[in-house]
């Protein structure tokens, strides 16, 4: 984390753990309603440069880069021959580069893996994680008219982006509602003041939350290369194209698409105990194996929120965590069957 950044959440009353975690003192806040700003020290970035920039990711990737040739984001992924995946991204199309933004302890493996196939390209691969950190706001409206002066240059679209005063803004593909905001630590710090009044500061595991109420999966080291796009929701979320041209798993993830073979699906689901990563879900009815959780966090009223994979068969099934009975909550979008 950049010496100036760290400091400057530290005066507005962080604590920074040795892993990178940033923990505010918000165990009352309101989750879903109170406005929110989030530093998101979990997320690494890279800024992929270079005149061969977008067909180089456009082959690699399973969304369809031309959809964003204007400055916009997307969600998207990267697969391996097999279609399962390496990991998924946000990309940002500033106009200059290519923003990717995924899970922080993937960023060295991903950046050398892709770093791999750049070959004679004019390509650049640069991590920037520490000199443009990544904030997230949450529950806050470009509408709302209490707030005109302050949010009048939001976009307002899902995937729409706006450059100012030296900050890139995103309106969260996800259609969340919510928005990525990144930018030069300077400038970052300098535009705060602009929201302190109007937002709580608070620690990504809020985001993390939010990821998981609004069903964005997140694969991780523990998940990586388990699972096919499907699978994680993301022809649901529109980070996955049958229209574009080849990448790596193309076959085998249109194959799924076409034969209509999806056995396991992505479902929201709580408990009233703890869940974490790698947690298995277990049938009653059949005494076995049901799901995996993939992404968990807790909620401050003290239940506990996770996405799982789970076997569609198995989803009327009565489903328990360590002989804990979880509940299945629909996801906030459709999802072919």
């Amino acid at each position: 984390m950049h010496e100036t950044w760290q400091a400057y959440l530290e005066q507005e009353g962080a604590t920074i753990e040795d892993n990178g975690a940033i923990i505010f003192n918000d165990s009352d806040i309101n989750i879903t309603a109170t406005p929110l700003a989030v530093p998101l020290s979990g997320f690494a970035m890279l800024a992929v440069g270079g005149s061969d920039r977008h067909v180089f990711l456009h082959g690699q990737f399973i969304n369809d880069l031309n959809l964003i040739e204007e400055p916009a984001a997307q969600i998207s992924a990267w697969c391996n021959a097999k279609g399962q995946l390496i990991t998924n991204f946000i990309i940002i199309n500033t106009g200059i580069a290519y923003l990717l933004i995924f899970k922080a302890d993937l960023k060295e493996f991903v950046q050398k893996r892709l770093g791999m196939f750049v070959m004679r390209s004019d390509v650049t691969i640069n991590d920037i994680s520490d000199t443009s950190p990544l904030v997230g706001l949450a529950n806050v409206s470009a509408n709302r008219n209490d707030l005109p002066s302050l949010l009048k240059d939001f976009p307002t679209e899902p995937g729409e982006i706006n450059a100012f005063d030296g900050l890139i803004v995103v309106c969260h593909p996800d259609g969340s509602g919510r928005y990525l905001i990144t930018g030069s630590v300077e400038a970052l710090i300098k535009n705060s003041a602009k929201f302190i009044s109007i937002v709580t500061m608070t620690g990504s595991h809020a985001w993390d939350l939010l990821d998981i109420l609004a069903g964005l999966p997140w694969v991780t080291s523990s998940t990586q290369e388990q699972y096919l796009p499907q699978m994680l929701n993301l022809d649901a979320l529109k980070g996955l194209s049958y229209q574009k041209g080849c990448y790596p798993g193309q076959e085998i993830i249109a194959r799924l698409h076409y034969r209509g073979e999806v056995k396991k699906r992505l479902s929201l689901i709580q408990s009233g105990q703890p869940l974490s990563i790698d947690d298995q879900l277990i049938s009653e009815q059949s005494n076995g194996k049901a799901g995996t959780v993939i992404n968990s966090a807790t909620h401050p009223d003290g239940k506990a929120y996770a996405l799982a994979v789970i076997e569609l068969s198995k989803l009327k099934e009565k489903l328990l965590i360590e002989n804990k009975e979880i509940t299945i909550i629909d996801l906030p979008y459709a999802t072919e069957a």
